[in-house]
């Protein structure tokens, strides 16, 4: 299983190692936890897309480096009722 060193959050990126370290050696398909049916499945799925994702939370930590387009706005917020006399 590949390894989460490169992580945005070093702590879960250790946690996620010793997961993989845990699953690595069970059979496939095994159960993990009888009363949820928890299967070594599971934790390799999870873990596959938590590693697909690991740079995610970086990416959406700094707004600020996206460039964006402001849009004109009246002065009066859009939701604003009027009110008649």
């Amino acid at each position: 299983m590949a390894k989460f060193d490169d992580s945005f959050d070093p702590e879960l990126g250790a946690a996620c190692n010793r997961l993989a370290a845990f699953v690595e050696p069970l059979p496939e398909g095994v159960l993990i936890d009888a009363s949820s049916q928890l299967t070594e499945r599971d934790l390799a799925l999870i873990l596959r897309r938590l590693y697909d994702t690991r740079h995610a939370e970086q990416a959406d930590s700094h707004p600020d480096e996206v460039a964006t387009v402001r849009v004109g706005r009246a002065s009066i917020p859009i939701t604003a009722s009027r009110t008649t006399r």
